[in-house]
């Protein structure tokens, strides 16, 4: 396949574990892949094609982001995954909204401003009736409340993305763009806790880059990187 041919993901959240998993899954399929994160090391050793150093903590640089990407590629990315988040636990056991308030809204940039930058970016972007996908790794959090102290404002996050996500889907799925919340399970059903499987999620996503025949929903469960409804 001809370089100027290939396709290009843009990975969002591009370290350890998922993040490298899914720029190997990408490459091996043919995508020319820029990958993004604070610290480039990972998406450099999983073989991006462009590996972008940025504090997605600050929504301001996520179309910064883009331009570089179009830059080296000359064309805009038709996949775009946000596999970025973090979280603050609650410094008070006893109270799980003692996160401060500067910490929420640092948790909340990356899992919801930021990505609602990128989404912005690819409606601007895409043109009608060509293949564009985005997909955000979620958990069952955007379904169910786990009232944790240590776990209150990546549920929050969650909650709130699933949404934006969903929204998205609903207002441009008739341009040929889909919109992706995907959530982990266990085989039976259960949260994957603390050990999301980096290659289920390259697996998974890889056929929500491919499929256009719509048969996935826009919140999409998945086990051992096959889609499963729960």
């Amino acid at each position: 396949m001809p370089s100027e041919a290939k396709p290009v993901a843009l990975i969002f959240g591009a370290g350890v574990n998922i993040g490298a998993a899914l720029v190997k899954e990408f490459t091996k399929a043919g995508y020319r892949v820029a990958a993004v994160s604070r610290n480039t090391t990972a998406a450099d050793a999983a073989g991006a094609d462009l590996s972008v150093s940025a504090n997605l903590a600050d929504p301001s640089v996520v179309p910064a982001v883009f331009a570089r990407a179009h830059k080296e590629f000359n064309t805009f990315p038709s996949v775009i995954v946000w596999n970025a988040a973090t979280r603050t636990p609650s410094p008070d056991k006893t109270n799980i909204f003692s996160v401060p308030t500067a910490d929420l809204n640092k948790d909340l940039a990356v899992a919801v401003t930021s990505p609602w930058a990128a989404l912005n970016e690819a409606v601007k972007n895409w043109r009608e009736g060509e293949r564009g996908v985005l997909i955000y790794t979620g958990n069952i959090m955007a379904k169910s409340v786990f009232p944790h102290p240590d776990f209150t404002t990546l549920g929050t996050s969650k909650r709130a993305a699933s949404y934006v996500v969903e929204a998205a889907d609903v207002a441009y799925k008739a341009k040929g763009w889909r919109f992706y919340y995907a959530d982990e399970r266990t085989p039976e059903g259960k949260p994957m806790g603390h050990t999301p499987n980096a290659d289920s999620h390259a697996a998974m996503y890889l056929q929500l880059a491919r499929e256009d025949t719509g048969k996935f929903p826009t919140y999409v469960t998945f086990a051992q990187g096959e889609y499963k409804a729960f």
